[in-house]
């Protein structure tokens, strides 16, 4: 496992006495956060928040629109200046976005050596009339039904430009929609294929309009070539206990004709056609309606973004690996490839080394640890705290030489009374 990332300036903190906190004083501290949780109510700047509201009129809905955006944080002093990011648009964004936030952020904290995906911008779009922006055509039986393709005209022509134009983005994007919205990631890839990479439908509402959409879609991905769109697709169990998966397809119950039975029939396509298309679908037997949008955004994100992942960083953890010392080289491959799936430059994040390079130093690597931040030297060469880490680790293992020589890199960029107070120290350990 990584390592945790050493504090931004490494010297000995308040309290501590050779690296360890006096119990006197240790008690004291616990006896105060005692105090401030039982004797006062948490202030606002205790509470913690993942995501800002805004509002953005639209002349195509001609109406106002709010807006739920979540940005990717940094950790311990790094990856504040987060550019290229890609944007994830989230429909039903009154109930979809705060789970969907959390777990791209999980899968995301390379600090923590979640990798899984890279670090994203999440906008959610919550509903004003629903039924009428969720539904790609018009149907008697819906009333106000039909305004998905205007809905994604402001997606597409006003939304996607406020953000593109106001956060440091990519134009790499991912698109989830869930029952109805569901419908709306395929309209996406039927109608705006040019703004999307990647599509995620979870349990659609497939038998809208007695299927024709259904029609329409199977329609498109038997003749258009769509190699470069990836797509997930994920289907829940609303079949009720009595009823056999055999006796789905005759049931005639309104919500099995609505939802189950036409994905079923989506799934049982998909097997039998040669699409040319990326398509993941995977049936969730346990999750029903309402509970498969966690589960299914979790494993859709993982299997949409596959390709991004470094597992072979833990190998060398392991003594059969006690003698590669190419762990940089494969990195630098890595994110090479990565950058081209992905249409712009992505690099490791400032954290993401720097903990792999403090847990190879509790390996015995300390080749690869130097190696590892060194190159988040070579990547941020402007940022102070890259040469605070690579200080720190010289100093700790006995380079004093060169434990100076990275410190005052460090303040040449940021003076620091702190770090110059370290620099004092260990020009006095040569003397």
């Amino acid at each position: 496992m990584p390592g945790k990332s050493p504090p931004r300036i490494y010297t000995r903190p308040f309290g501590l006495i050779n690296g360890k906190m006096s119990i006197k004083k240790l008690l004291i501290l616990l006896l105060l956060i005692q105090f401030k949780l039982s004797g006062q109510e948490l202030s606002k700047a205790d509470k913690i928040s993942i995501a800002e509201t805004f509002e953005i009129q639209s002349s195509i809905l001609n109406e106002t629109r709010k807006i739920h955006i979540y940005q990717p944080q940094g950790l311990w002093g790094m990856d504040n200046e987060l550019t290229n990011l890609p944007v994830i648009y989230v429909l039903d964004g009154e109930s979809q976005f705060n789970h969907t936030a959390t777990t791209v952020d999980f899968l995301s904290i390379a600090t923590n050596g979640n990798d899984f995906i890279p670090r994203s911008i999440v906008v959610g779009i919550p509903n004003t009339i629903r039924v009428r922006d969720l539904t790609p055509k018009e149907y008697l039986n819906f009333e106000l039904s039909g305004g998905g393709p205007q809905f994604l005209d402001f997606i597409t022509d006003e939304l996607i430009p406020y953000i593109d134009s106001t956060y440091k983005t990519s134009g790499h994007r991912t698109i989830i929609g869930h029952s109805l919205g569901g419908l709306m990631s395929f309209e996406a890839l039927l109608r705006k294929r040019k703004f999307f990479d990647n599509y995620i439908s979870i349990d659609p509402a497939l038998g809208f309009a007695n299927e024709s959409f259904l029609e329409e879609v199977i329609d498109t991905l038997n003749q258009a070539d769509l190699s470069t769109e990836n797509f997930y697709f994920a289907a829940a169990n609303n079949r009720p206990m009595f009823l056999s998966k055999e006796d789905i397809l005759q049931d005639t119950s309104k919500l099995l004709k609505s939802i189950d039975i036409p994905n079923h029939k989506f799934i049982t396509a998909a097997k039998s056609k040669n699409w040319r298309i990326n398509l993941t679908t995977k049936y969730y037997p346990k999750e029903n309606h309402y509970s498969i949008p966690h589960k299914s955004t979790h494993d859709g994100l993982r299997e949409l973004y596959k390709f991004y992942t470094f597992p072979e960083m833990t190998n060398y953890y392991h003594p059969k690996y006690k003698h590669q010392n190419d762990l940089v080289d494969r990195i630098k491959e890595h994110y090479k490839l990565i950058s081209e799936r992905m249409g712009s430059e992505i690099i490791p994040m400032q954290g993401y080394i720097n903990s792999f390079a403090f847990g190879l130093d509790y390996y015995n690597r300390d080749d690869l640890t130097i190696d590892l931040l060194k190159y988040n030297i070579e990547l941020h060469p402007n940022n102070p705290n890259m040469y605070n880490n690579l200080g720190y680790f010289y100093k700790k293992k006995g380079y004093t030489k060169e434990a100076i020589e990275m410190y005052t890199k460090s303040f040449e960029l940021k003076p620091d009374d702190e770090i110059l107070q370290t620099i004092k120290e260990l020009k006095k350990m040569t003397e």
